[in-house]
């Protein structure tokens, strides 16, 4: 009965997410350019609109954040850009925000969706990973406008986690019209359908953290990020929950659901796997590149199976927010 309940809430909450009635808090409002402020603040800040790395003919957006400081006040401070996934931002996300302010840190949480009229994506073709990185470098940019900020990590789930895996690689982060780095990046339960050449130079200390049942961005392709990267210069860490699905992180889930139409990304082949070429770029191994909406939602039908179950875990959740506090402590806080 009470599942029952929880699914009919849940399918409720999913729906009413597509409502077209989307408000943008920074509409008719000038972007931020400089930060000075040490306290709590709502940020419009700009940004590109670009389905890729590729700036050329591309328009600038003006996207929002809130960032939120340590109740304990410091001269100098480390922090974080959080970046959400598919699902937009989320109630779960607010431990996440506690334990980093918690520990210190500066948070900077991007919302991508209100100002691309965007509540969920149900299709993971609306915008890209690279739309939500677009959007994580340019806070990157404005965050170090305030000289109270010293080190920058990068915090990302799902679609969101694209970003924090293809900054750990250097040819990447040059391709961005950016002299801000991260200093430490993780991603959690992301997808990993992205690969390069053995030889490519690693540069952002990395953490990808992957459900062992994931069935929507399934670990195997994380595993194969790690396995051809891991002996690199830069720190590679790969950990994998145990009986942990995609969610296992928000317990609205915690019931565990299964959307039959969702795609299931198992299939792995030159066709569905990822790279980014010289011009930024997203194309598959086979060259042909995918640079809009519509042809990724083409090739997300092809590359995948339909049916995804998403379930909480608390286990898992706890195991990840020690790691989380873990490897920005040693890869951020002791830099």
């Amino acid at each position: 009965m009470y599942k029952n309940i929880i699914f009919t809430l849940t399918c409720i909450f999913i729906l009413s997410s597509c409502s077209k009635d989307i408000k943008d808090p920074c509409a008719n409002k000038q972007p931020t350019s400089h930060l000075s402020e040490t306290d709590n603040v709502f940020v419009c800040f700009e940004s590109i609109d670009s389905y890729d790395l590729n700036y050329e003919n591309k328009s600038k957006i003006v996207v929002n954040g809130n960032i939120f400081y340590p109740d304990i006040k410091q001269e100098t401070y480390n922090a974080v850009i959080m970046t959400h996934g598919s699902g937009g931002q989320r109630r779960y996300h607010n431990k996440y925000i506690e334990l980093l302010t918690d520990m210190g840190l500066v948070v900077f949480q991007i919302d991508h969706y209100s100002a691309r009229k965007i509540k969920y994506d149900k299709k993971f073709s609306k915008v890209s990973g690279l739309t939500f990185m677009n959007d994580a470098y340019a806070a990157l940019k404005l965050i170090k406008t305030n000289p109270s900020i010293k080190n920058v990590g990068y915090l990302g789930w799902s679609q969101g986690g694209v970003g924090p895996i293809l900054s750990h690689f250097k040819f990447v982060n040059n391709i961005l019209p950016f002299t801000e780095r991260f200093q430490a990046a993780v991603a959690i339960y992301p997808y990993c359908g992205f690969t390069f050449p053995s030889d490519v130079e690693t540069q952002t200390p990395l953490l990808m953290i992957t459900g062992q049942d994931d069935d929507l961005t399934p670990e195997a392709a994380c595993r194969n990020i790690y396995s051809k990267f891991f002996r690199n210069d830069n720190k590679l860490k790969f950990l994998s929950m145990e009986n942990a699905r995609h969610g296992f992180d928000n317990p609205l889930l915690y019931f565990g659901f299964t959307f039959e139409k969702l795609p299931n990304l198992k299939i792995i082949n030159k066709e569905c796997t990822l790279t980014i070429n010289k011009r930024g770029e997203i194309n598959n191994l086979e060259g042909v590149v995918i640079n809009t909406p519509q042809l990724s939602e083409y090739f997300l039908n092809k590359c995948s199976f339909k049916g995804v179950t998403v379930k909480y875990n608390s286990q898992a959740t706890t195991k990840t927010l020690s790691e989380v506090r873990l490897f920005f402590k040693e890869n951020l806080i002791k830099k």
